[in-house]
């Protein structure tokens, strides 16, 4: 622990009193070396402090993730590259079972290298008292479409209810040939509706449950997360889709899906409610650009504040402007993204307004494997 401040003693001392998990690396003239584990998490993958120390530097990560956990590392070496949010990664344990773990982290210059400290915490320990980041932007994503998913579902249920009582007039009557044609047409939209409440119900069910990592059609993913997020979206602008067909993205399609509300949520929220909505547009595309398969939200309302630009990624994040009254910021698209070796980025729209970018490595042919960035 020689290349870390001394200063930070009380404070490592207090995590692992609290039993979280430490450790850190060092990095410098392209060698990269393990420097400190506390107890807490050399103990909680079956290792003593000094045993860690001595396996090779991705020996704990699993090897289906080992390509991106890395790959995700090296481009923290550009001091202008954000550090990901928490993330979650499966260690091995020395037994050779998996624990997966959710980890965040910083990066500071120390001896003419960079010292990089990142704190873990064991997920299924915590997940009967304490909620992940993660899973807490995922609830607020829920809450903040559940007003738009009620109208969405009072409309064509209100349909039904009329057309069936409608409906059993007919019946209760002798149908002429006119009055089959009703009935007919009442049968058509009972139909319709029950369809479109099966659609959307689907649709969230999806975005809600977890899944095993699977190819993914990522144009289907945002044209059901366009259908949720329709009551949001559609008051306040006009959605321009330029969805193609792309190449499968491995994945769990549920935090894919969290990950593009995020996106559509934040963009919506730039809006005044005042502009007329005729010039208002969001553009949500889908293609494939440079070998990556990409999901872009662009819109032209409100130009990005600096406080928006440097701290949108945060989790939670709110201001007045973007995201007022969504309460969620675009830290959880970056951290599903980053988690399958892709990115996601904001950056002012010539104009005004934002565009976010999320860009991901496409399956390999034979079925999910380590992400390749």
């Amino acid at each position: 622990m020689t290349l870390l401040p001394p200063l930070l003693t009380p404070l490592l001392n207090s995590l692992e009193r609290a039993g979280v998990g430490v450790m850190a690396l060092f990095h410098k003239n392209g060698k990269t070396d393990k420097i400190y584990i506390n107890d807490s998490l050399a103990h909680s993958i079956g290792f003593t402090p000094d045993e860690w120390l001595a396996t090779p530097l991705w020996h704990s990560i699993a090897q289906k993730q080992k390509l991106a956990i890395a790959q995700i590392f090296e481009s923290l070496f550009t001091a202008t590259t954000p550090f990901p949010t928490p993330i979650e990664i499966m260690l091995v344990h020395k037994e050779g079972h998996e624990i997966t773990a959710e980890i965040t982290g910083g990066r500071v210059e120390v001896d003419g290298g960079l010292a990089f400290v990142f704190v873990a915490r064991d997920i299924h320990l915590h997940r009967q008292t304490q909620l992940t980041l993660l899973e807490a932007d995922r609830l607020a994503l829920v809450g903040a479409l559940a007003a738009g998913f009620a109208h969405e579902t009072n409309n064509p249920l209100t349909s039904v209810l009329l057309n069936l009582r409608s409906l059993r007039k007919q019946v209760m009557s002798q149908l002429t040939d006119q009055s089959q044609a009703i009935a007919l047409r009442c049968l058509d939209d009972i139909t319709t509706g029950a369809e479109r409440i099966a659609g959307n119900v689907r649709a969230l069910q999806t975005l809600a449950t977890r899944s095993a990592t699977q190819q993914i059609d990522l144009a289907s993913v945002v044209s059901s997360a366009l259908r949720l997020a329709a009551p949001t979206l559609e008051p306040c602008a006009n959605v321009i889709r330029q969805i193609f067909p792309v190449a499968p993205v491995a994945g769990e399609e549920s935090r894919i899906g969290q990950a593009v509300l995020a996106m559509l949520l934040f963009s919506s929220s730039g809006f005044d409610s005042e502009t007329a909505v005729a010039s208002n547009r969001i553009v949500v595309c889908v293609e494939e650009r440079e070998g990556l398969v990409v999901v872009e939200v662009s819109d032209n309302g409100r130009e990005l504040t600096p406080e928006e630009a440097l701290r949108a990624f945060d989790p939670f994040f709110r201001s007045s402007v973007r995201g007022a009254g969504v309460g969620v910021g675009l830290g959880v698209a970056r951290s599903v993204a980053t988690g399958l070796g892709g990115d996601v980025k904001l950056a002012p729209r010539d104009g005004g307004g934002a565009v976010i970018t999320m860009r991901l490595p496409p399956a390999p042919a034979d079925g999910p494997a380590p992400p390749v960035r």
